[in-house]
């Protein structure tokens, strides 16, 4: 029976759609499956170092809180990594992260969760590079293979995604950025979509990902000056304006609160770490190759960190690169992102705050794969085929001898790496780059070559494994015996061997900010910024892991004091790790007792205090002599409410508290503000004013900054609202462009071979691809 002409018509439709779907769709399930690779020989593969120490935790309570209903940019019983909002890179304020965390919170299994929501960035950057390869009208099912080769690169993928997840989240939002700016300048397209995206990218509170969208923004200024449409550059600037002006809620905290922590210096100077020189660069297609690069303890990196694609740089002889005349002034932007990212990786290892410049490759790759890509979209190259090959051989050969230079008892592996690249780059020069078979080969090859690179690297090896349970509600469970305030006083570097394992140190220990997972309050906690006074007293350093002496500091008199420091912190628990300091035949100190074996193990050894705190709905913990409260009580998680009595009004009296003096504090003494100030050991404490012998001191706290910040947050929409309306009202007055910049879908043509031996530029496929270009 005939079919009719709709039903026939809605077929056909949705028979285009989905072949013009089906390079993207290809892609993401790729990455679907190079997201499982990792995971057959390690299944915590992203749940890995700063991860599991920093992220984690802060996702799990942010989840929480906005479940309940509140945002929590302070959390006084996480101490020194509390301080979201100075923090910065809690993402917070970016709606997509959030999402994402609250959406994965019901997971008990956190290694999963995480393994999730990282697939989820990874395949929301390969979509980003796939449509700014689009924009570029580079091939559907080539840009399909440079997006899914993008978040493989071993930086994005070993690094980012294993351990530096704001990383993963900037570098995934960074092409939606670019691809906004393009259509700006090029198709007309909406300046909200710049300033949408830029948020999204730079609200994440990672500098670099701030730093990367101020570069696009002043690249395709100069770009539209260049192809003579300057006018539009100031719309880029105002929307650049308007990205920055919102963002100021995400970093001016930061800044404001430097000055009690460490994360404070803003110099430039080169110690070589993570700096990655000219001649490492040539290994960005070598799959086994460990450069010898400063690292965390190690003069080289254990993984391949500046591998890139297997394919980028031992094609390169067979491109045509003829394709370029003509589109140089188009490709001005990318080459100005280019060249300031080719020279920051190259720069000295810290200028101004940003640091690491192997950090910033991931930045470079996205010109570089996107050249590769337009070139590549136009075929290959057929003439001088023996020197072609022969430059190819020596690509390879190169990498593979920088790679051996660096390490040389890497040889076999090295070699391995380099036939693999060899057989791939064979077959995609035989079938070319727009044929079915050298497609699957470009596409398949890059997973095998992560197949390879993961049998001798299954781990981002040289950062903390610190091999923490997955569970949550496990967690919870095991350190329910930890009674209040606890102080743990260990080294995660004194964990080793088959100590390092959750069935064994970690029925004891945690460290990083994994004790808020758990329920404990502890001083314990990973900060990017730190709380100098209370780490120089604790001797604390970034992951929350103490030095021996804290043993000792703890039951000190802090100066104008007379009782130690662990009253000041209302400490009611003490775990001490045994190899660190062993307190097992010590005396207890007074009001202490050392808790039962039950508790006590060979790894650590509990001490409990003996006699309850008082005003335990409070954090009152120490008033001057002739001062009582008669109650404290929170007022949510960050407000306080106490009552106080003086004997004399006169003289100099005060209260301290349990909690750490950050930037934001708002104090009152019966409704009047009054000063407060930082003890010597971080804690906050109030002066009682002269006159005043009785009334209620009231403590809230507010992001530092707030009114500025509001300010120019506000100005920030105005600015967008601006760059979307104005230009809308300009459009009417003039014909609307048909061009979009785009090219049609071509699925396959024949492209590489023709018997005139000229790869085919002549045929009539040849000229109908030309002819989409700009």
């Amino acid at each position: 029976m005939a079919m009719s002409p709709t039903i026939a018509e809605d077929g056909s439709d949705r028979s285009t759609r989905l072949r013009r779907a089906l390079p993207a769709l290809a892609m993401l399930a790729m990455l679907v499956v190079a997201a499982g690779f990792p995971l057959l020989r390690n299944t915590i593969f992203f749940y890995w170092d700063d991860t599991v120490g920093s992220t984690v935790p802060i996702w799990r309570r942010l989840a929480e809180s906005v479940l309940d209903g509140r945002l929590p940019l302070l959390e006084p019983d996480m101490w020194r990594g509390g301080a979201f909002a100075a923090e910065a890179s809690t993402g917070m304020f970016n709606p997509v992260m959030m999402l994402i965390a609250v959406a994965v919170y019901p997971l008990d299994n956190m290694a999963l969760a995480m393994t999730i929501a990282k697939t989820l960035f990874l395949m929301l950057l390969a979509l980003g590079v796939y449509f700014l390869a689009r924009r570029y009208r580079v091939r559907p099912w080539i840009a399909a293979a440079v997006g899914a080769a993008t978040p493989l690169a071993t930086q994005t993928f070993y690094w980012d995604a294993s351990s530096w997840t704001y990383s993963l989240m900037a570098t995934a939002f960074l092409p939606w950025v670019w691809i906004a700016l393009h259509r700006a300048v090029h198709s007309g397209g909406s300046l909200l979509w710049v300033v949408l995206a830029g948020y999204l990218c730079c609200s994440l509170g990672n500098p670099y990902g701030l730093l990367a969208t101020g570069v696009l923004v002043i690249a395709f200024m100069i770009e539209t000056a260049v192809i003579g449409k300057a006018k539009r550059a100031i719309g880029l600037a105002v929307s650049g304006a308007s990205v920055l002006a919102m963002s100021m809620i995400v970093y001016l905290p930061l800044v404001l609160t430097s000055a009690v922590g460490w994360r404070s210096e803003a110099e430039t100077y080169n110690d070589e770490f993570l700096s990655p020189n000219l001649s490492d660069l040539f290994g960005m297609s070598t799959p086994i190759n460990e450069p010898w690069i400063s690292s965390f303890g190690s003069s080289h990196l254990a993984i391949p960190a500046i591998y890139l694609a297997w394919f980028v740089l031992p094609l390169l002889p067979w491109l045509r690169w003829q394709e370029l005349r003509g589109r140089g002034r188009t490709l001005t932007a990318l080459a100005v992102f280019g060249a300031v990212y080719f020279l920051l990786v190259l720069g000295p290892s810290q200028i101004w705050m940003f640091r690491w410049p192997l950090r910033l490759v991931t930045c470079l790759w996205f010109p570089i794969m996107i050249l590769w890509a337009i070139l590549a979209s136009a075929g290959l190259e057929r003439t001088r085929v023996k020197l072609r090959a022969a430059l190819s051989f020596g690509a390879i050969f190169l990498g593979g001898f920088i790679a051996w230079g660096d390490i040389p008892d890497n040889i076999g592996e090295i070699a391995l790496g380099g036939l693999v690249v060899a057989v791939l780059v064979g077959l995609v020069v035989w079938r070319g780059v727009r044929d079915r078979f050298g497609i699957a080969a470009l596409m398949l090859g890059t997973l095998a070559v992560l197949g390879l690179q993961l049998a001798y690297y299954p781990s981002m090896n040289g950062v903390t494994n610190y091999r923490f349970p997955t569970s949550q509600k496990e967690l919870t469970e095991r350190f329910a015996k930890y009674e209040g305030m606890t102080v743990q006083i260990a080294n995660v570097t004194n964990v080793h061997g088959s100590d390092l394992h959750p069935g064994r140190a970690y029925q004891d220990m945690l460290f990083g900010s994994m004790y808020s997972t758990a329920g404990v309050e502890t001083t314990t906690a990973y900060s990017g910024i730190g709380f100098t006074k209370l780490d120089n007293a604790l001797c604390v350093v970034y992951q929350g892991s103490m030095c021996r002496d804290a043993w000792k500091a703890l039951w000190l008199r802090p100066l104008d004091y007379q009782v130690p420091l662990a009253d000041l912190l209302r400490v009611r628990t003490v775990v001490v790790q045994n190899s660190l300091v062993d307190t097992r035949k010590e005396d207890p100190p007074p009001g202490w007792r050392r808790a039962p074996e039950a508790e006590s193990t060979d790894l650590v050894t509990v001490w409990k205090r003996v006699a309850p705190l008082p005003h335990p709905d409070g954090r009152v913990s120490h008033v001057s002599r002739g001062v009582t409260v008669d109650s404290d009580r929170m007022t949510g998680t960050v407000g306080e409410r106490l009552n106080f009595k003086r004997d004399n009004g006169s003289g100099p009296a005060s209260i301290s508290f349990a909690r750490l003096a950050w930037p934001g504090y708002v104090t009152k003494v019966n409704g009047q503000p009054v000063d407060w100030r930082t003890n010597e050991s971080g804690l906050l404490v109030v002066d009682l004013p002269e006159g005043v012998t009785s009334g209620e001191l009231e403590i809230d706290w507010k992001i530092p900054g707030l009114g500025l910040e509001v300010a120019a947050f506000a100005v920030g929409l105005l600015l967008a609202a601006g760059v979307g309306i104005v230009p809308a009202v300009l459009r009417r007055r003039r014909p609307a462009s048909t061009s979009d910049g785009r090219v049609s879908d071509v699925d396959f043509e024949p492209d590489d071979s023709s018997p005139n031996g000229n790869g085919g530029r002549h045929s009539k496929d040849a000229v109908r691809a030309r002819s989409e270009s700009p």
